[in-house]
């Protein structure tokens, strides 16, 4: 099989690759990407008086010991790990009895190599997969225990184009823009060769930005282009619009996941397990429509982002979030960019990578004391499915 690289070019290094990976933007950390996103950013973006009744309780008695502590990476004005931002709001971790603290980073590599070189200053990075893959085929200690966000990548085009695209057919021969490696990319690829189309007959065109992804196809440069789905609606005004969400084509494909090292992961084990229920106790308070309001004030405070804009981003123009490891995706996902070139071949087998311990028995805790609660038992289902 041929292998079509981005630029055309000669396989790129994994950790090299890795290395010049921004962020994790282009993997699913959307932030605040576009000027029309960064200016709804909002200095005064409160909680309402009902949400903050529930809000992060005192820790004053919560054992703040290095085995008892996570430290999570906080990509600011990310709203991608939702979950994790509610369970601390919401006070769930202190309930939980686990100190989490939120350690902003700069980028997806700098945080990667220190979870993986076990320092104490970082624990979990819970944005981004490319990279997280990229660094494990090279070798590095990473190990995937949970997820974050699932589906979430959009294909875009001109208006007149749209009905055209939307048959997979009519992707063979197009020229993409994409910013480096969009993991909705790799997944219509998946999507075409389930149809036993040729995906290697992309020209990729990369570029910088999600505004320039736009740009692009606006300006007929390209005649497609790869988004998250909660950007969609922010470029419309440039002659752009929604083909279809990737996630209707490969359903609850792997985005974003959790990732730590195996020996913390080894160290903190009950520290971990407190953190895992934590989250799935806001998994739950996320799912319930009736905290749809809260839920927006609450991430808008943590943020700095507008009520508005979370939205948006949780309940309309939505990622599905989700915890579940999802070792049959993340498997799937390594194959492919093994596949086409954007991570070398290496020895390394992901499923010595992939540790769904941590988060099967905080999952199945929560189940037994809770029998009568329906989401902790379709849940269960669903890591059955899934793992």
């Amino acid at each position: 099989m041929s292998r079509h690289l981005l630029n055309q070019s000669t396989k790129i290094a994994a950790l090299a690759l890795a290395g010049v990976l921004a962020a994790g933007a282009a993997y699913c950390v959307p932030a605040a990407e576009t000027e029309e996103a960064a200016a709804e950013a909002s200095d005064d973006a409160g909680t309402e008086e009902a949400a903050a009744s529930g809000a992060e309780t005192a820790a004053a008695d919560v054992d703040t010991s290095e085995e008892n502590t996570i430290r999570f990476a906080d990509n600011p004005g990310t709203i991608r790990y939702a979950i994790v931002i509610l369970a601390n709001k919401l006070g769930y971790y202190n309930e939980e009895g686990v100190n989490v603290e939120f350690t902003p980073i700069q980028d997806a590599a700098s945080a990667l190599t220190a979870i993986s070189t076990g320092k104490d200053e970082l624990d979990v990075l819970g944005t981004g997969i490319v990279p997280d893959l990229a660094f494990i085929s090279g070798g590095s200690d990473l190990v995937v225990f949970e997820g974050t966000a699932a589906e979430g990548g959009a294909i875009i085009a001109k208006p007149e184009n749209l009905d055209k695209y939307k048959n997979l057919k009519n992707l063979e021969n197009v020229k993409a823009a994409l910013v480096r490696n969009d993991s909705a990319w790799v997944w219509t690829r998946v999507a075409m060769k389930d149809k036993d189309l040729d995906p290697d007959t992309f020209t990729l065109m990369e570029v910088d930005s999600y505004a320039n992804v736009a740009q692009a196809v606006a300006k007929g440069e390209a005649d497609v282009g790869f988004l998250p789905l909660e950007f969609v609606s922010s470029f419309k005004d440039l002659g752009v619009d929604l083909v279809t969400a990737v996630g209707d084509l490969v359903p609850q494909y792997v985005c974003c996941r959790q990732v730590t090292s195996s020996s913390k992961l080894e160290e903190k084990r009950d520290a971990f397990v407190k953190f895992s229920r934590a989250n799935l106790r806001a998994w739950e308070y996320f799912s319930d429509p009736a905290n749809r309001d809260s839920i927006d004030s609450l991430l808008a405070d943590f943020s700095g982002q507008t009520t508005d804009y979370v939205d948006n981003y949780l309940f309309v123009n939505k990622t599905i979030l989700t915890l579940d490891p999802n070792t049959k995706g993340t498997e799937a996902l390594y194959s492919e960019l093994q596949d086409t070139g954007v991570i070398d071949d290496s020895s390394e087998d992901i499923a010595d990578h992939i540790d769904t311990s941590v988060y099967k028995e905080a999952l199945d805790g929560l189940a037994k004391e809770n029998p009568d609660d329906s989401f902790y038992a379709d849940k269960e289902k669903l890591f059955e499915e899934y793992n």
